[in-house]
């Protein structure tokens, strides 16, 4: 075609598509609860096209490509419509998908559900009732995360709380995309602040030797678009996060997302996500991206184990987990009580970072049906949402004990009990005392602690009276 006559029909092509897209460019409700962003529209295309064969028709201009998924960020120009100018687009030959960038956000700033600082300095974490019904105490005996990265994407973190201080895990701030710039910092004056924060606390409480990586996505009102959650995504992939943490979500999907999110599928990175705080199992109220099979929708239970109140539900669901009056780090050096499913998927998460310690090769499947066998069912008291709360409470130290082979005295993991286990036991209690603990392998009488008594238990079922070592939850 000579450049004069296509020329004139691009020309042609574009006022069509100016007259049919000026109307008010704001991000309307959409698929996503939160709208989307004015001027901002995220495409894919396949070979028999170009993404400049996409901005020359509709005179928009690339702002952003996710290599890995080939997914494109496009600006719109001219105060046109990003929703009708991407509908437009998603009907051409060659476009895979087209939709306006789509806000997501935490559903705690949705519902209005706030922390309530503990000015007192009241709390415990290691004690409180979350912590007690996980049973964390004698788990952390047989994993606490070393060397597992976490991705925790979200509105930053209190880098500077002295609850991370404590932890033996590093506290790694990769980069704030909100603000452009190395410090994901949660900042005050927003509803959604404080979140990120409290997230990653409750992370550190189930995994408290794991390495979190900090991904600021989310303003101070809890808002953040698509392809930036991905871009962190991607990012967190790339940094060899083993496990991902998503307390956000909207209605309906965001397409780039979904494309990072299915390469970490792809790469056996865990993803969890909040179930969303509506009380609802609606197909169409259900969040992106927990209604998606390979992330882990994530409810919240009462310290009854029934349904928290606001807690979504439906078939989607895959865990439960604490998820009323959670204790954890806040602004400052505070500490606070928080209600959401937000603070439900940190547990899963933190379990998740075990399993990777414990089990370093574990596959996607490997994890899924490890944290999936050992859950304690809740349909008999839960039994109005009875088959709506997947396999129910998740149950750490069950998980880290029978998923993966597990035998009680087993120290040198040749799968039998024998002499040779009670010397390395008395190896670690008086010769290697810097090494690792072999943790709950090694807790014979479960007592909690590492002692000669633990020793004393395989002789006696070896030599004595063949007692046996207490059992494997």
């Amino acid at each position: 075609m000579r450049p004069i006559k296509r020329n004139l029909i691009v020309l042609l092509f574009s006022c069509f598509v100016f007259a049919a897209t000026m109307v008010t460019a704001q991000g309307g409700p959409g698929p996503g609860r939160g709208g989307y962003k004015p001027s901002e529209i995220v495409c894919r295309v396949d070979s028999t096209t170009t993404i400049d064969d996409i901005n020359e028709l509709f005179r928009t201009t690339t702002r952003g490509h996710q290599i890995q998924t080939d997914c494109f960020l496009l600006f719109v120009t001219g105060g046109r419509n990003a929703d009708s100018l991407s509908t437009l687009i998603s009907q051409m030959a060659g476009v895979i998908y087209c939709s306006p960038n789509y806000y997501l956000m935490a559903p705690e700033g949705l519902q209005g559900s706030s922390a309530f600082p503990d000015l007192e300095r009241t709390g415990d974490m290691a004690t409180q009732l979350a912590a007690v019904e996980l049973d964390l105490t004698e788990t952390h005996l047989a994993a606490t995360g070393t060397d597992v990265k976490v991705a925790i994407i979200d509105g930053g973190v209190n880098l500077t709380h002295p609850y991370f201080a404590e932890q033996t895990g590093d506290l790694v701030p990769v980069w704030d995309y909100v603000d452009n710039d190395a410090n994901p910092l949660d900042e005050e004056g927003g509803a959604n602040s404080g979140h990120g924060t409290f997230v990653a606390g409750i992370t550190c409480l189930v995994a408290p030797a794991a390495d979190l990586l900090i991904y600021r996505v989310l303003d101070t009102a809890g808002f953040g678009d698509g392809f930036t959650i991905a871009t962190a995504v991607l990012r967190a992939i790339d940094d060899g996060c083993r496990v991902i943490n998503l307390s956000l979500g909207m209605t309906g999907m965001h397409e780039g997302l979904d494309d990072a999110l299915k390469l970490a599928r792809q790469r056996d990175i865990l993803v969890v996500a909040a179930a969303g705080n509506d009380s609802t199992d609606a197909p169409s109220e259900f969040p992106f991206p927990a209604s998606r099979d390979y992330c882990l929708a994530v409810a919240a239970l009462d310290s009854a184990l029934l349904k928290a109140d606001f807690s979504n539900y439906g078939t989607p669901i895959d865990f439960c987990a604490p998820g009323t009056r959670v204790y954890a780090p806040y602004l400052d050096s505070l500490y606070a009580w928080w209600d959401g499913t937000s603070f439900s998927t940190p547990f899963v998460g933190g379990l998740a970072a075990l399993l990777c310690e414990r089990y370093p090769v574990a596959s996607w499947g490997d994890l899924y049906t490890a944290i999936h066998n050992s859950a304690h069912n809740v349909d008999t008291i839960n039994q109005t949402f009875a088959g709506l709360l997947g396999a129910g409470q998740i149950y750490p130290l069950k998980a880290l004990g029978a998923s993966f082979g597990f035998m009680r005295g087993d120290l040198n993991g040749d799968t039998t009990v024998t002499l040779g286990d009670v010397m390395a036991l008395v190896a670690y209690l008086f010769v290697l005392e810097d090494s690792p603990s072999p943790g709950l392998v090694a807790d014979c009488n479960c007592d909690g602690q590492l002692s000669l008594s633990d020793a004393m238990a395989i002789v006696s079922l070896l030599f004595i009276d063949g007692e046996p070592l207490c059992p494997v939850p």
